[in-house]
């Protein structure tokens, strides 16, 4: 395979991932979740062939100047929207993960407010978190081994 070939192979590999990311951004921004996950296994074997296509180009670095001059530019502007994108995807996912994490605390702490449970006093005096005072603890289950 010359240097054209694997250049235009990485350009339409970086087409596809352009695309996936673009939709998974979009779906983001939408807070549609599940069609992000149907996409994750392809998006994985997309970056694993950019990845490899990148090392190959990288090995041969001594050809790299063989390569047509309108594919040089092409594949720079293509890796130049991929990197916008990619960095778009990866502050979207830090801000989905992060709220998904902020609501599983919240519904943690609400059923942690809403156990009755006794009071017990810690070494200073206080209540031990998530006591209130008056609450009924919870009725004591008991079996019947006799049976």
């Amino acid at each position: 395979m010359n240097m054209d070939e694997k250049t235009e192979t990485l350009m339409s590999v970086i087409e596809r991932l352009t695309s996936l990311l673009a939709d998974e951004n979009k779906f983001l921004s939408d807070r549609k979740i599940a069609p992000i996950g149907a996409r994750v296994e392809e998006k994985d074997k997309l970056c694993k062939a950019f990845e490899l296509l990148v090392r190959g180009l990288v090995k041969d670095g001594d050809s790299i100047g063989e390569v047509e001059r309108g594919l040089q530019q092409g594949l720079h502007e293509m890796g130049v929207n991929l990197k916008g994108l990619v960095d778009t995807n990866v502050t979207s996912l830090k801000r989905a993960i992060d709220a998904n994490e902020r609501l599983m605390s919240a519904v943690r702490d609400a059923a942690i407010q809403c156990t009755p449970k006794a009071g017990n006093y810690t070494h200073s005096g206080n209540l031990s978190p998530g006591s209130r005072i008056g609450a009924k603890a919870p009725s004591p289950v008991t079996i019947n081994q006799v049976l």
